[in-house]
């Protein structure tokens, strides 16, 4: 792995646990065993290194979503596989993803940061719009308004879930947090 893979593995690391504003070059730079100058020359300033993590982290999460989508039989396994992802991306109430952990930051993010982190959640939100659809049309999931609004309610219970794991450190108020959605499911 280059250099600046590296950073950009270690700065999602880093934004996942202790947000944007909870790290330093600083930091990153003992982490990596390198100068900050080091890492100033792949990444000029904070706001470019925190899109790089977004963008890398935006693409991997589509592609995680879409071949959750491609496996699943029904809407409900399809849901159940992305609950179970957003779960473990809590690492048991250490971190959460990046999403959640930028959207407690927003205030200090640059603009293409924030509108990078709204195309990410969007894109995220037309992807649960797709199977709840999908969990309505084969019966696997009681959708009872409508899909589009659904899918907005469901990425606010995946995030707000994460950031309750996180706050007290029990990835138990994630499952919690999420069982009114669960029990929408067929279990087929």
């Amino acid at each position: 792995m280059n250099t600046r893979d590296y950073l950009v593995e270690l700065g999602e690391a880093a934004m996942r646990q202790n947000g944007y504003g909870g790290f330093s070059y600083a930091d990153l730079a003992k982490q990596a065993g390198i100068r900050k100058a080091s890492i100033h020359h792949h990444f000029p300033a904070k706001a470019d290194l925190g899109l790089a993590v977004l963008d890398k982290y935006a693409d991997r999460l589509v592609t995680a979503l879409n071949d959750i989508k491609a496996t699943s039989r029904t809407g409900a396994q399809a849901l159940q596989a992305c609950i179970t992802l957003y779960r473990l991306a809590s690492d048991d109430g250490d971190t959460m993803c990046l999403c959640s952990a930028l959207a407690a930051d927003r205030t200090i993010l640059t603009e293409p940061m924030k509108q990078m982190l709204d195309r990410a959640n969007r894109k995220v939100i037309a992807w649960l719009e797709t199977v709840l659809l999908q969990g309505r049309q084969d019966r696997s999931i009681v959708v009872p308004g409508l899909p589009a609004n659904d899918a907005v309610a469901v990425l606010a219970q995946l995030q707000g879930a994460q950031l309750l794991a996180k706050a007290s450190g029990d990835v138990a108020l994630f499952d919690t947090a999420l069982s009114s959605i669960q029990s929408r499911m067929s279990r087929s």
